[in-house]
């Protein structure tokens, strides 16, 4: 799973966005440095986390 955040917000927000994830440890976030095809512009958060398989399974039947 990987979240990307635009823009100033709150500081506590990052970290209320992370834990509502399903199927994410709530102290598995690692911050990225860039994204797959650029780097991270200068107002920009990315995370990752490993995602339960069923979890992801199951958000993706939803769509």
């Amino acid at each position: 799973m990987a979240i990307r955040i635009t823009g100033s917000i709150p500081a506590n927000l990052t970290a209320t966005i992370l834990g509502r994830v399903p199927g994410c440890e709530p102290d598995g976030w690692f911050p990225e440095y860039a994204l797959p095809e650029r780097d991270l512009l200068p107002a920009e958060q990315a995370w990752s986390n490993i995602m339960d398989p069923k979890a992801a399974a199951e958000l993706l039947e939803e769509l």
